[in-house]
């Protein structure tokens, strides 16, 4: 009994990981949220943006952590909207290894 009780959760381990690097834990956003584009955001088109070649291990925040060298001066929530609305609605959690993207460039704030 013991065996199978050890098997049973091998297999449910071993799908949570499989499940865990194939689809990923990120909570998917809506299909019906509306992606803002209005002049509020902090991207402006063409003149702040820049191409990157996607390499194993990258992922959207540390490619623009990497060029901002640091922190972030937005949200994240605001970086997976801009992200997609660059990229024709490519999600962050589905970029491919090989593939370019388009990622915004965020300005400090000077207050």
């Amino acid at each position: 009994m013991k065996k199978i009780i050890v098997l049973v959760a091998s297999l449910v381990v071993l799908y949570s990981v499989y499940h865990d690097l194939t689809v990923g834990v990120l909570p998917a956003i809506s299909a019906n949220s509306t992606v803002q584009q209005s002049s509020s955001l902090p991207v402006t088109e063409k003149n702040n943006l820049f191409t990157e070649k996607i390499k194993p291990g990258d992922t959207v925040l540390s490619i623009l952590e990497a060029r901002q060298q640091g922190a972030l001066p937005v949200a994240i929530e605001q970086v997976v909207k801009d992200f997609e609305r660059l990229n024709n609605g490519v999600k962050p959690e589905q970029i491919q290894i090989g593939a370019s993207y388009n990622f915004p460039i965020y300005l400090a704030e000077t207050d």
